[in-house]
């Protein structure tokens, strides 16, 4: 199970009903300013959209069948912004806010892509804001964290995590808590689940992240590590995690009789 995150200042295009041109916006610097009130530039671009699939959610007008912990802080839909955040006007240091999908049931791996935001009126560190992704199953009585992040951004940041595949349905579970700092802001703007590996990959496992090959008797790419000869003489700088499982070189490569090219 793999996570990535943390390309800030991504331009994003918003979706719409299927099938259908409308004006999408594309957000930049989304932030608080110092009355902590949230700020939005905006730009138009007409584009042709597509469908969300169950548990995506592009929070246009409305949750998608999100449903918010009636126990915790509330979540407000944004209309003007096209984006989901937590109310933290009556909110104090610790306190959380919930965030339930529908019910889904994915029988293979799976990609849950998040576009959020922590935002703050003031400088200082906002390590104690916390932003986590958890999986409920049906039957378990403790969440599984999938990911987590204190990172805050004047912008969107983008996030990816890989599902394993189950036979036992689930929930996502997206919860925000509050630090100590009072403007401050946890947003989400996109979440979306596709079938498949994640896009990023390391290649530190044994499997190609879901490329496939399209097979040739003389040259096909492979996930290897050490052993693929020769490989420190072509990559001279040290491309692993310096841990135990990533002495050895991972990557991917294709190979043919001649010669060995690698990434």
């Amino acid at each position: 199970m793999g996570a990535s995150g943390g390309e800030g200042g991504v331009a994003l295009r918003r979706k719409r009903r299927p099938g259908k041109i409308s004006w999408s916006r594309s957000f930049r610097n989304r932030g608080l300013t110092d009355g902590g009130k949230l700020v939005v530039r905006e730009s138009y671009l007409a584009r042709a959209l597509e469908s969300y699939s169950t548990g995506s959610c592009a929070f246009e007008d409305s949750t998608c069948g999100y449903e918010m912990d009636i126990t915790a802080l509330t979540w407000i839909l944004n209309e003007e912004g096209h984006y989901i955040s937590v109310d933290t006007s009556q909110g104090t240091s610790g306190d959380k806010a919930v965030l339930l999908s529908p019910e889904l049931y994915i029988g293979e791996w799976s990609c849950i892509r998040l576009i959020y935001q922590i935002a703050s009126a003031s400088e200082l560190p906002l390590d104690s804001i916390i932003l986590n992704l958890y999986i409920r199953v049906e039957g378990e009585s403790l969440d599984h964290l999938l990911w987590t992040t204190t990172e805050h951004s004047e912008s969107w940041l983008i996030a990816s995590v890989d599902v394993k595949n189950r036979t036992d349905k689930f929930k996502i579970v997206l919860e925000g808590v509050l630090g100590t700092e009072t403007f401050a802001s946890i947003a989400i703007f996109e979440i979306k689940i596709s079938t498949g590996y994640c896009i990023e990959c390391d290649f530190e496992e044994n499997h190609l992240c879901g490329f496939m090959n399209r097979w040739n008797p003389n040259v096909n790419w492979f996930v290897g590590g050490g052993n693929i000869g020769n490989s420190q003489s072509i990559l001279p700088k040290d491309h692993t995690f310096r841990n135990e499982f990533g002495k050895q070189e991972r990557l991917i490569y294709f190979e043919r009789q001649q010669d060995r090219r690698y990434l």
